[in-house]
């Protein structure tokens, strides 16, 4: 059985029809054959297709090669068109090729008719393949969701585009014929997108253009493209306006924010996340740069609530984290938005607001309301600095400052974490001992006056011995703090009478 071939023959003689089919049966066609001598014969035969080949005579009474090449064009049909004749003389045979025509022979020269046969098909084939590439190439064009078109690299000239981009610059109307891409586009910076084409690849970042008079914002990709001889760039415009104001945004926000996935990989950091940690890439692990030993595993995970914060110390400042669960839209896992902000300035005016400025103990502001807090069970001393006015007096302000930060060191080093040690003004003080036995309290301040005793007040070259009279009061069911700073109060002013540089304890209230 020889290879199957569909084959139309334009022919009215019988002999000569023999001959043809005889030249591709010896060649190893096994042909069915359908001859046609008129037009009407061959329009029907046409649409009793597909053909694989057209074989036809030069002449015939009322038919002619040229009529039924015609015609096929006419159809659309690519399909391989061979002249056999008896005698036509070159100029006609190279005519014909020209109109479409794929080869010629003499009819008493068929032994290569077979051949012939053979690589038109092929030949068809190939054109059959390439044409449906470039209209493969032609619908992925026409459906690409970016804004895309063909350019000449050398001319900057628009060759071919997506429907998006016709929609978006030009409408519903056609792509225009010999027109620049920046005759259909304005960009702020045309230069730009010239030397992108001029180098045939690579992406123009954040290239501004004009949609309709409104600037919009697009990286602009380019892909080059060499073609029969020609090189072209296909260029996507990937509009990122949206895009890039929220990053505008995001990265104008002071506080570090942080978009987690679910498998704990970096989706976004801002700018500031970027000054905090350092280099952040998409995709990377998060759990080295937030883990904290003193913390619990993925603490970040835990959702805060309204004016909830957690206080993490990140590069020696603290921050406040505060986590925010979200699911994106088809997928599974939650994910986690983390915020820091900076309270190192917010702690600081917190501790300015209730520490004195010279001494960095409390001041009076905080010792009230530890006072009010912390009433029961409690031992409160109101304590002085003796002769606090001649140091002022004698060697200066200068003196007096450091006679205070002198006392109030002293001090700190006897009292425990809970004690409330206060500045209430000029050589005032008074301490808060929760929760204390009067035991407790009067050996406390035994330690003070004695350490005390031992560190003279040193200034200019010079020493002061430093001393402190105390007063003590116990509270009771019955106190209030005006009552009870006013029997320590009373107590201490026993102490100076009495000579200063001792404590007196206040009696309890009847």
């Amino acid at each position: 059985m020889g290879k199957p071939l569909r084959l139309l023959l334009v022919e009215d003689s019988d002999r000569d029809a023999a001959y043809v089919t005889m030249a591709l049966r010896r060649g190893g066609w096994s042909p069915e054959v359908r001859r046609v001598e008129t037009r009407d014969e061959m329009m029907a035969a046409l649409g009793d297709g597909p053909w694989d080949a057209v074989v036809s005579d030069y002449h015939l009474p009322r038919f002619s090669a040229p009529d039924a090449l015609e015609m096929l064009r006419q159809r659309g049909l690519d399909v391989p068109f061979i002249v056999v004749s008896g005698a036509i003389g070159e100029e006609t045979a190279v005519d014909m090729m020209r109109g479409g025509a794929h080869d010629y022979l003499l009819k008493d020269r068929l032994a290569r008719l077979h051949a012939a046969v053979e690589r038109e098909i092929e030949q068809a084939g190939q054109r059959r393949a390439k044409r449906r590439a470039e209209s493969l190439f032609q619908a992925v064009l026409r459906a690409s969701p970016h804004p895309s078109v063909i350019v000449d690299r050398l001319t900057e000239t628009v060759i071919d585009g997506s429907s998006s981009f016709i929609r978006q610059f030009l409408g519903e109307g056609q792509l225009p014929d010999s027109r620049k891409l920046s005759e259909i586009i304005r960009f702020s910076q045309q230069e730009r997108v010239s030397q992108l084409l001029a180098r045939g690849s690579g992406t123009a970042w954040h290239t501004v253009y004009y949609a309709e008079g409104v600037p919009r914002v697009a990286n602009v990709r380019c892909y080059s493209v060499e073609h029969e001889g020609s090189s072209y760039a296909f260029v996507v415009i990937e509009d990122v306006t949206e895009q890039h104001y929220l990053k505008a945004a995001f990265d104008a926000v002071p506080d570090a924010v942080l978009v987690i996935g679910g498998d704990q990989r970096l989706l976004y950091a801002n700018r500031a996340a970027e000054a905090l940690f350092g280099t952040l890439y998409f995709g990377m692990d998060v759990e080295p740069i937030l883990s904290r030993p003193s913390l619990t595993e993925r603490w970040w995970l835990q959702a805060t609530s309204r004016f909830e914060e957690r206080r993490i110390v990140f590069g020696e400042q603290p921050w406040a984290a505060t986590s925010a669960v979200f699911r994106f839209a088809g997928d599974a896992n939650e994910s986690t938005i983390l915020t820091l902000h900076n309270i190192a300035e917010e702690e600081e005016l917190a501790r300015l607001a209730t520490h004195d400025a010279l001494t960095g103990i409390f001041n009076v502001r905080h010792f009230s309301a530890a006072l009010q807090e912390g009433l029961s069970e409690s031992v409160l001393a109101l304590i002085d600095l003796d002769h606090f006015k001649p140091i002022n007096d004698e060697l200066g302000h200068a003196a007096g400052d450091a006679a205070l930060i002198t006392f109030t060191n002293v001090v700190r080093r006897e009292l425990g974490p809970a004690d409330v040690f206060a500045r209430l003004g000029g050589d005032e003080f008074a301490i808060l001992f929760p929760h204390h036995t009067l035991d407790d309290t009067t050996t406390a301040i035994e330690r003070i006056f004695d350490r005390l005793a031992r560190t003279p007040l040193r200034w200019d070259g010079g020493t002061r011995p430093l001393s402190a009279s105390c007063g003590i009061a116990v509270t009771d069911a019955a106190d209030s703090p005006a009552a009870l700073r006013a029997r320590a109060d009373r107590a201490l002013y026993d102490a100076k009478r009495q000579g200063r540089g001792t404590y007196v304890v206040a009696p309890t209230e009847p």
